[in-house]
């Protein structure tokens, strides 16, 4: 199984330690003799460009080295990987892809995010919704796609705009959101800042400085729809040490996935044992 993300340019997502969680998955998998059924899996992990047209490109190497692909991250690059998947007769196992690439072997192993946000949304009845990306492409992909699924279920989204780690980029989006006429909510298409995203960081705080997290804006990350987000008990000192962004964090609203069977420091911990990872790694840097 070829685990297929940008490990190499992302400085957080390289963090995530794709190599030591693909072996705990394939170790797990096979110890059960139900889902082995006779083979043995094994996992390696691919690199995928940080530059979309890259990104697309380097998806033709991967049939040499796997028999189905976890992966991509970038969602622009879903169509190319999709149809190159059904012409090699292999699985894509791929959270970021929506239904359409990818024909019979896509496979989609969470709730896809817009459908999700979507039930939030229509649940408080927050109708206008914002979309704000970090300027890699990446994320900037992921909130292209974002707003097109959400106007695609009947929600006006009526500011897409990118904003990097710098006040100025952050104040210019959010000036934007202030202009709009009846935005709700704010979706944040970038790392998040309690797993140590300078952009959210910088966003959050600029919004408080203009006085946007006093409740009449909700601010959801996005990234925290894909993967089980410790909350249980977890102390993150970014916000300890940060009474502006603990303020603004008032008015962020965190959809996470749950994961009553196995925590997340019981996965980690396994991990630790299992692979020899450093005993001090902190839990919010994976």
């Amino acid at each position: 199984v070829g685990v297929l993300g940008p490990w190499g340019c992302d400085p957080l997502l390289a963090r995530a330690l794709p190599d030591v969680a693909s072996r705990l998955a394939v170790a797990r998998l096979n110890r059960d003799a139900e889902l082995t059924a006779g083979y043995w899996w094994d996992a390696v992990v691919l690199a995928e460009a940080c530059g979309t047209p890259q990104a697309v490109a380097g998806l033709l190497s991967a049939e040499r080295y796997a028999s189905a692909i976890v992966g991509p991250l970038n969602p622009a690059a879903c169509g190319a990987a999709g149809l190159l998947a059904a012409a090699w007769n292999k699985p894509l196992v791929s959270w970021a892809c929506g239904g359409a690439a990818g024909a019979g072997t896509l496979v989609n192993p969470l709730p896809a995010p817009a459908a999700v946000l979507h039930a939030v949304l229509r649940y408080f009845r927050w109708a206008h919704v914002a979309v704000v990306a970090a300027p890699q492409d990446l994320w900037v992909d992921t909130g292209r796609e974002l707003a097109r699924e959400l106007r695609a279920r009947g929600l006006p989204v009526t500011v897409l705009a990118t904003a990097g780690d710098e006040e100025e980029e952050a104040e210019k989006a959010l000036r934007k959101v202030q202009r709009a006429d009846g935005v709700r909510v704010v979706v944040m298409c970038m790392h998040s800042v309690l797993l140590g995203g300078r952009e959210q960081k910088v966003l959050l705080e600029k919004a408080e400085d203009l006085g946007m997290t006093d409740g009449s804006l909700v601010f959801i990350p996005y990234d925290a729809l894909t993967f089980a987000l410790p909350y249980r008990r977890v102390p993150y000192p970014v916000l300890a040490n940060n009474t502006k962004l603990r303020l603004a964090y008032d008015a962020v609203l965190t959809v996470t996935i749950d994961s009553p069977d196995a925590s997340f420091r019981d996965a980690l911990e396994e991990a630790k044992k299992a692979y020899e990872v450093p005993a001090n790694l902190d839990p919010a840097e994976v």
